[in-house]
């Protein structure tokens, strides 16, 4: 008689090697089997090779996308009632752009709107409409609200503020960098400061300035490859020069080439100009209409490397302005436009399908992802029932250790 061996009792390694390969939300339920499994799951080492085994394998991807929920608030004051946005955020895999699936994030009843402006290893940087920023895993529903920065804006002066959200290896920290810059118009003199985030301590520094003034077009979040931060932007007489990175490890700026079939055009003889990380690599919209090029820097830091991969019709009215991913098969991309809308054009064909979430048919801020089990830090959320659940925690917590010591 042939007995059954349990799935328990398989060799260590072969049982980490297993669970490493599965999704995120799924080894999550494997917690419950067994206390050496949870055990497992929980640590440190484990939630590190987990990621770097879906990043590397390009496994366990998602998009997220958010809409603005309109709601009402009444206030005493006022005859009419006041409408606000509600963060609503959406995700979906790669496999084929279709059925996303709401998030139910712990700040969605918030009465601030909340942006996506940057993604990177499974972790999304959020800025909320009052200055916080916070780090968000969609997979483990947890975060961390960065320590608010105040900054001084004289006025008179064209102001910018750029975000970048990366990881440097050498330390294995998560660093989020902004970027402040200033223009007097009178006197032409700019003013910077940059000033970057460490989870591992938990708090900022100023580092050195950018080497260039640049105003970044788009919502000046940089895009994240080869561990730099990238923002393509103009000089002050709106000429296109180069592609301005910030190096997360040493934390230095350095400047990137343009494509030379770009260089020397003024502003206004583009539609847009947008770069976005696609496939690993640094890409760019250019629309001139009525067309649109997709250009991909195919070796790193190679001016000569930069490639024309696709040219999409224009549509009308509509800009195309950010390569979002190539679908698991790569037959098909997934596109921003400059009407909020997201489009999945088949590469085969050139035709254009809308991306509809629930009843609304636009989305903002989309960003891809990788699922993965890092557990942030509970910090305090701006919204008041936040605090109150965390107290409660808190004395529930407070009440089990009395009746255990009892």
């Amino acid at each position: 008689m042939i007995m059954m061996m349990k799935i328990t009792h398989l060799p260590f390694d072969l049982i980490t090697d297993i669970l490493s390969r599965l999704p995120a939300k799924t080894v999550v339920l494997m917690k419950i089997i067994c206390k050496s499994w949870r055990n497992l799951i929980d640590d440190y080492y484990f939630v590190n090779y987990h990621l770097e085994q879906s990043l590397a394998t390009k496994t366990n991807l998602h998009y997220v996308v958010s809409t603005p929920k309109l709601y009402l608030q009444e206030y005493a004051h006022l005859e009419e009632p006041f409408e606000q946005n509600c963060p609503v955020l959406y995700s979906a895999d790669f496999g084929s752009f279709d059925n996303p699936i709401e998030l139910r994030h712990p700040f969605k009843n918030c009465k601030t709107p909340v942006w996506v402006i940057g993604s990177c290893r499974g972790l999304l940087l959020l800025r909320v409409d009052n200055g916080h920023l916070l780090l968000y895993n969609p997979t483990t529903q947890t975060y961390n609200v960065l320590p608010l920065l105040i900054v001084y804006q004289p006025t008179m002066s064209d102001a910018l503020f750029d975000y970048g959200f990366g990881y440097d290896h050498v330390s294995r920290d998560y660093k989020c960098v902004r970027i402040f810059q200033s223009l007097y118009k009178e006197i032409w003199c700019p003013l910077c400061e940059v000033m970057v985030y460490s989870l591992r301590t938990n708090c900022w520094k100023r580092v050195v300035d950018v080497p260039c003034y640049f105003r970044s077009r788009g919502w000046g979040n940089g895009v994240l490859v080869n561990e730099m931060c990238h923002w393509v932007g103009t000089d002050s007489d709106d000429m296109y020069k180069h592609i301005v990175a910030f190096n997360f490890t040493d934390e230095t700026f350095s400047c990137l080439p343009l494509p030379n079939a770009l260089l020397n055009y003024q502003y206004e003889q583009f539609h847009g100009l947008h770069m976005e990380m696609l496939d690993g690599s640094l890409s760019l919209l250019a629309n001139r209409y009525p067309h649109c090029d997709l250009w991909v820097m195919k070796e790193y830091g190679v001016a000569g490397s930069w490639t024309r991969m696709f040219t999409f019709e224009t549509l009308d009215t509509i800009n195309l302005e950010r390569p979002i991913g190539y679908s698991s098969d790569k037959k098909k991309l997934l596109l921003k436009t400059s009407l909020f809308r997201l489009l999945c054009v088949d590469l085969e064909t050139m035709e254009y399908t809308e991306v509809t979430f629930a009843d609304w048919n636009r989305g903002l801020d989309p960003h891809v992802y990788v699922e993965n089990l890092l557990m942030l830090d509970y910090a305090e959320f701006i919204d008041e029932s936040h605090v109150r659940k965390k107290r409660g925690k808190r004395k529930n917590r407070r009440r089990r250790r009395r009746k255990n010591e009892n």
